[in-house]
C-alpha cells in the first residue's frame, strides 16, 4: 500500500545517505538485494532518535526480528545519488511490530522510488513470544526513553 506523504505514521524519521558504487550493478542501478538493508539503517535510526539502541533494547529482554518483509519498486535508485528512506511504525500487534518505510530520491528527495514495510515478532532471548512491553511502544510512540 502506498501512503501519501501526509498519510505516513507519525512520529517518523528519516535516513540520508548516498548510494554507493557497491550496493549498484554495472549499469549504476542499485541492487534490489540492497533496500532491505537500507530499511535496517533506518528503523536503528528510527529507534535511536527516541533516546535508546537497539543494542539497549535487546538489554532489556526484547528482541525484534524480521518475520515478513514487503518491498514495492518504483523507480530506479542509481549511483551516487543522495537517497532518503522515511519510516515509521504503522501498526502494533499483541505480540508484533509492523514498521513502513518510503524510499525518495532526486530530485530534491520528492521522487518515490520504493515503499515496504517489515513486521517484527516481539520475543524475549529464548525465542519466546512475548507481549510488547508498554515501555517499548511508548518508546516508539515518541514519549522518552525511561
Amino acid at each position: 500500500m502506498i501512503l501519501k506523504r501526509d498519510q505516513f505514521p507519525l512520529p517518523d524519521a528519516w535516513h540520508r545517505f548516498r548510494v554507493s558504487y557497491g550496493e549498484t550493478d554495472m549499469m549504476g542501478v542499485a541492487y534490489y538485494g540492497e533496500y532491505p538493508h537500507w530499511f535496517e539503517r533506518a528503523r536503528s535510526q528510527f529507534i535511536r532518535e527516541r533516546g535508546m539502541g537497539y543494542g539497549d533494547v535487546e538489554k532489556r529482554g526484547i528482541v525484534l526480528p524480521v518475520r515478513e518483509m514487503h518491498v514495492r519498486y518504483i523507480k530506479s535508485a542509481r549511483y551516487d545519488e543522495e537517497i532518503l528512506v522515511r519510516t515509521a511504525v504503522r501498526e502494533w500487534g499483541r505480540a508484533s511490530i509492523l514498521f513502513t518505510y518510503q524510499v525518495f530520491g532526486p530530485p530534491d528527495g520528492a521522487t518515490l522510488l520504493a515503499v515496504g514495510q517489515t513486521q517484527h515478532a516481539c520475543i524475549n532471548p529464548q525465542g519466546r513470544p512475548v507481549a510488547v512491553p508498554d515501555w517499548l511502544k511508548a518508546l516508539f510512540q515518541g514519549d522518552p526513553a525511561p
